[in-house]
């Protein structure tokens, strides 16, 4: 019998070393910890109010997921965003508008295009900058108090909204209700250009 074991014994060792190193294995993973994030079902213009089919939840290892992102839908339905956000991406508070963009009661939001693209690509949602007509030789100031709400940056130009330049981004913009008009037909007429603040220069 002690002859037959020490005969076995280095494959009896092998299969009990195997067995272990077999059981060792979870323990060894990395951590696979997930978190919740909702993400957009599909592309969503700003301006969407979003809809339960709008979003969904993801679950995402925790180091991929954005820090700040909403992590129950509940956060984001019924919210109006104040940028565009693609299919599968991440839906972070700061993407999410204030409730009617935060108008004053004398504002109005207005759809605009400015004539020329490359001014607009300075722009960022939340930018306080001055409205100008500029027809020719002839500019005037339309209003000193414009305030970018989102930009729209994959529709072009032209059509009801203004015929800017082929490829100038759609501009929400909320200005004094007494001008609104004014702006409006300055987009339509492509001669609608902003005046921007120093901290843009």
């Amino acid at each position: 019998m002690r002859s037959l074991w020490w005969r076995y014994r280095p494959l009896l060792v092998g299969g009990l070393t195997f067995w272990l190193v077999l059981a060792a294995l979870p323990l060894a993973r990395p951590s696979t910890a997930t978190v919740p994030v909702v993400v957009a079902t599909r592309d969503l213009a700003a301006g969407t109010v979003l809809a339960p089919g709008d979003v969904t939840l993801w679950e995402l290892p925790r180091g991929h997921a954005p820090p700040s992102a909403l992590a129950g839908t509940g956060d984001a339905v019924g919210h109006q965003l104040r940028h565009a956000v693609a299919a599968g991406v991440a839906v972070v508070p700061l993407a999410l508008a204030d409730g009617g963009w935060g108008l004053a009661h004398d504002e109005s939001a207005v759809p605009v295009r400015l004539a020329d693209p490359l001014v607009a690509a300075l722009l960022e949602a939340g930018d306080r900058v001055e409205l100008v007509r500029a027809d020719g030789e002839a500019t005037a100031s339309l209003t000193a108090d414009a305030r970018i709400l989102a930009i729209v940056d994959d529709v072009a130009g032209g059509g009801l909204l203004g015929s800017g330049t082929p490829g100038s981004p759609l501009l929400l913009v909320a200005v004094p209700e007494g001008r609104a008009t004014l702006v409006l037909d300055a987009s339509a007429r492509g001669t609608l250009t902003a005046a921007l603040a120093p901290a843009h220069l």
